[in-house]
């Protein structure tokens, strides 16, 4: 693994070296400013696996550092790992909304360094099978080109595919570590719900991959909106489920918010009836608080919050064949 350490601290990336050294990761670059990282990544001299990032540093922060890796070429799916002092969660949330795979505070923890680690290493790994979504994004945005041949677009319905250009919807795999970040005062008012596409499968099998990606993009746009007042970080969990971590002193009343996200999603409903598409129709799931510890990981609180939904939607089928 070919690493860059970015950190405005000479000692502490001495430190972080030698730690790094002791999990047989040797190939580290030390760089001792943002602007001079960003010069090293765009002159293409080195391809990095993988990057490491303290947030607080003179001029450009590494908040503002992460969002720029992932403009330049080749490193929009490269994992990136804050290690800083901040343990606020506004930072955690920053961090994460501007494309962080990680969190890890500082002073070191060699048992958190070497977790943290293999989920960089596990996250290397499955950058290959989101190489071809990745490159044939079905949004164009500001600035980039329109993308052809889409139909050669193919993913499983289950498939976590990563939305990009979104403010605050993040991989799941970045999810369960930024909920795994958030603990004591940080954890307060953090509820966990998923809200899904009760129709995925028909929608799915209907039309192309790209007619899915977009129903995806859609839904997002719509739950982005209308949680916004809630602080929450998003996350595409596949199989049409999308998990959400909410953060206000409000507990989500969960039929207005479903009653919210449907009043906005009609007014798509003209692109799929121009499309002979199903609409989507979302249903959104009971809000689960846990304090998470050593009995209740992040995993266990997603998860549970998928499972919700799914027994909701089976019980609804049930209804609906006992009607009929």
């Amino acid at each position: 693994m070919k690493i860059l350490a970015v950190d405005d601290e000479p000692l502490f990336l001495e430190i972080l070296e030698v730690a790094l050294q002791d999990l047989n990761l040797t190939d580290v670059t030390p760089i001792y400013s943002a602007k001079e990282a960003l010069r090293e990544l765009e002159s293409g001299k080195a391809v990095f696996d993988c990057v490491l990032l303290d947030i607080r540093m003179p001029g450009m922060n590494g908040v503002e550092l992460c969002r720029k890796i992932r403009a330049v070429a080749g490193y929009k799916r490269t994992p990136i790992v804050m290690v800083t002092a901040m343990t606020d969660r506004e930072f955690i949330e920053e961090a994460f909304a501007a494309g962080a795979s990680d969190y890890l505070t500082k002073p070191l923890d060699p048992l958190e360094l070497r977790a943290r680690m293999t989920m960089v290493e596990r996250l290397i790994d499955e950058q290959a099978r989101n190489v071809l979504l990745e490159q044939r994004s079905p949004l164009p945005f500001e600035g980039e080109e329109e993308i052809g041949e889409v139909e050669e677009i193919e993913f499983a319905l289950e498939a976590p595919v990563v939305l990009q250009g979104f403010d605050r919807i993040i991989a799941y795999s970045a999810m369960e570590n930024y909920l795994t970040s958030l603990s004591g005062k940080n954890a307060l008012n953090t509820d966990v719900l998923a809200i899904s596409i009760h129709n995925a499968r028909s929608l799915f099998d209907a039309g192309r991959r790209i007619d899915f990606m977009n129903a995806l993009y859609d839904v997002g746009v719509t739950i982005e909106t209308v949680l916004k007042r809630f602080n929450a970080m998003i996350s595409y969990a596949g199989d049409g489920v999308f998990v959400a971590v909410t953060n206000a002193a409000e507990e989500p009343d969960i039929l207005l918010l479903e009653d919210q996200i449907r009043s906005r999603m009609a007014d798509f409903d003209q692109i799929y009836q121009r499309d002979d598409l199903p609409a989507p129709l979302v249903k959104v799931g009971p809000a689960i608080s846990k304090p998470l510890g050593k009995d209740v990981s992040a995993a266990d609180l997603l998860n549970e919050a998928i499972a919700a939904i799914g027994q909701q939607a089976a019980l609804v089928q049930d209804e609906a064949l006992k009607t009929a």
